[in-house]
Order: structure tokens, then sequence, then C-alpha cells
């Protein structure tokens, strides 16, 4: 549970504590506050830690979330040595009394709501404040106070507007032209897996012009609903292959085995077989090579939000998206739900909700306009937004270069 002042308790530590803890880990080093208001506007936070980081090894994050989170998809993306916890309270003696516990060197704020009492105070401080993937700001009763806005946006040193539109609206609201950009939202999603370039081009020979689906990480109980969408989705296809990326990669022999019994042509990768013309399935059960089956698949179904016995099990889908696979999805995504709408708002995912649809998905997406449109929206997605990432990271540089810190 988290509550107004008091840190992520899923680390086992009072708001004291975490803020001692913090300070010992870098105490040397700046300290940058990250403002969200929501978890699909945190979407872009991490990827943005691990450039800052790039940049500068000794930085201390601590970032603050006003509505509906710290959830457990900011908290499982984010560094273990990064604190999160909820906005203070609306009070000028809440702000200050944050601002004094934390200390931080520069805040990015990268909320559409705007809190005036910590936003004054935050500048009060000294403080410099950049927004990032900026709209209008929305807030109940600001038609009441027209100058309460326009003064809060003064505060901020840059913003970063998320599109054309925004950026018209603010400069209306008296954002300066010289301290507004156009530049997109942050980048979403992560680095990309890794890959042998060997094997991807082997076994891209060996698959040669195969179709092929993947499914990544399926829970135990999602087997036989993936296995029943292949048999049928290979009426349509016959030479359709199956990768099954198992959850626990110790079950790919007893996987392999039951497969086999129910007549299916299996491969098992731990025993050093290939996906040979006449393999049916084939199961992916050796460590480390999930980049390489995004990389062969153009389709792929996340496994754990086909049953949703485990949230903890749903795969992250930006990396099935950054490898330009087209991503399937079922109705329990966990803590990934802001990611997966994302995705499915661009055009690069899909929702099923059984085995009959997944199968329709599958066929589907077996033609080739259909699953490449999928997949360049995927991609699109990913890589969009770097620019923008960038451009804070400099702004947040610059600004720590300045405070000589």
């Amino acid at each position: 549970e988290i509550q107004d002042g008091r840190a992520v308790q899923t680390r086992g530590e009072t708001s004291a504590e975490n803020t001692d803890a913090w300070r010992a880990a870098r105490s040397d080093g700046p300290r940058v506050w990250l403002h969200v208001g929501s978890e699909l506007e945190a979407l872009g936070i991490p990827d943005l830690i691990n450039r800052l980081r790039e940049e500068r090894e000794d930085l201390a994050f601590l970032i603050t979330v006003s509505r509906r989170g710290p959830d457990e998809l900011l908290a499982s993306r984010l560094p273990r040595d990064t604190h999160v916890q909820r906005a203070p309270g609306a009070t000028v003696h809440a702000a200050k009394s944050f601002l004094d516990q934390w200390r931080p060197d520069v805040c990015i704020w990268a909320d559409n709501r705007l809190e005036p009492v910590l936003i004054a105070a935050t500048d009060k401080a000294g403080i410099p404040l950049f927004m990032v993937d900026a709209r209008v700001p929305e807030r109940a009763g600001w038609r009441w106070f027209p100058g309460q806005r326009r003064s809060l946006l003064k505060r901020f040193s840059f913003v970063i507007a998320g599109d054309a539109q925004s950026a018209d609206g603010l400069k209306a609201l008296g954002v300066p032209s010289d301290r507004i950009e156009v530049m997109g939202f942050l980048q979403v999603g992560s680095a990309p897996l890794p890959c042998s370039q060997a094997e991807r081009d082997t076994l891209g020979e060996v698959l040669a012009a195969r179709p092929v689906w993947l499914a990544a990480g399926v829970t135990e109980a999602e087997v036989p609903m993936v296995i029943e969408a292949h048999k049928q989705a290979i009426r349509r296809a016959h030479r359709l292959l199956l990768i099954v990326q198992p959850e626990d990669l110790t079950d790919g022999p007893a996987l392999a085995e039951r497969l086999e019994a129910d007549g299916w042509a299996t491969g098992l990768r731990s025993r050093d077989d290939e996906p040979e013309p006449e393999v049916e399935i084939f199961v992916a059960d050796l460590p480390e090579e999930l980049g390489l089956w995004y990389r062969l698949s153009p389709i792929a179904v996340m496994g754990g939000s086909l049953a949703g016995e485990s949230p903890r099990a749903v795969q992250n889908p930006f990396e099935a998206a950054a490898l330009g696979s087209a991503v399937l999805f079922g109705p329990h995504v966990g803590p990934w739900i802001g990611s997966y709408e994302r995705l499915r708002g661009a055009g690069a995912a899909r929702a099923v909700t059984d085995r009959a649809s997944l199968a329709r998905a599958v066929e589907f997406l077996l033609a080739p306009d259909m699953v490449a449109a999928m997949a360049t929206a995927a991609w699109e997605l990913t890589t969009a937004g770097a620019e923008a990432t960038d451009r804070i990271v400099a702004l947040t540089m610059n600004a720590l270069d300045l405070r000589g810190v």
C-alpha cells in the first residue's frame, strides 16, 4: 500500500529510512525528481532514467505519482535504487517538508495536471522545472482562475510539447515561444533484447519463407489454449510453425514429450533440434533467447495474459514490438495495462479473449500486408520519442552543471 508521504512499502522501508538510504547511496551525486500523474504518463520514465544514467552514473532518482500509482509496472521496470512515493499533499507545509526531506536538484514534470502549491514551492526553492509530454493542462475549476494556470506555466524553465496543437495551446496560456519545443512524447519501451546474429541467420535459412508465430512465456494453464489455436490456424496454413517458450524453461522437455505423445511433430531447442520443415511446434527452452524468437516471428502472443493466474507472468509487450512483432494479448495484462493500450491504440497490438479469437487473430495476421502494417506500427511507436528523450536529458545535464552538482 502506498500512502501520501510514504515510500514504496514493498521495499520494506519507512519514508525516513527510504530517504536516508537514497542519500547514503548517492550522497555525492545530484538528485533528479520526476513527477508523473498516472501509469500511462509514466511509460517513458524508465527509459529516460536509463538515458540519464548513461550520462552520469552518480544520479539519484525519486519519482512521485499523484494518481493511480505507483503500480507494479512502474516499480518492476525501474532500477532497484530508484525511489517511488505519492506526491505530497496540496498544502504549503507538505510541499516544503517534501522538498526539505528529499532536496532534489532538478524536477522533470510529466503530469498533465498542474499542482499549484507544489510547483510554486519548487520554483521558490530555486529548483529548475522542466515539463515533458506536455499538453494543455487540465484541472477542475481552472476556468475560475485564468491567471493561475498562466502563472504556473511561466515557472517552467522549458516545456517539451507532445504535439503542435498542444504547443499552440500552451503558448496561448503564456509559455514563451523560446521556452517550448514540439518533440513528441518520451520514448517508451526498452533497449532491444539481444540475440546471436549467427543463430538468427542460421535459423532464418531453416525457416525460409515459412509462416511463424510465437507464444512467449506461456504459463502451464495457457499451453492448451495456444495448442488448440494452432490446431485451428494450421488448417489454413499447413506450413505454419508455432514456437512455444514456456514460462518455466525447465518445463521444456516435458512439454515436448506431451506434444509428441499427442501426435505433433515437435522440436526441442535444448536437445539441439532445429525447426525443420516437418516440425509443427518448436519448444524454445533455452534462456536468454527471447530476442532471437521475436526477431524470427512476425506474430507474438504475450504469455501470462491469456489465463491470468499470475500478473507477474505477463510479458513486456514493448520487447516484442521493438523487434517488429505484431502483439497479441489476452484480457489479463495485469500491471502492463497502459503499455498494451498504448500499443493497441497505435495499431500495433490486438486483443484476444479465448482460443477461437486467438486462432482468428493468427489467421488474420498470416496475410503479409496485415502483419507488416502492425509490425510497422509497433516499430514506429517504440522508436518515436527518442528526440524528446534526448532533449530532456540534455536540459537536465545542463541544469545540473549550472547548479554545480
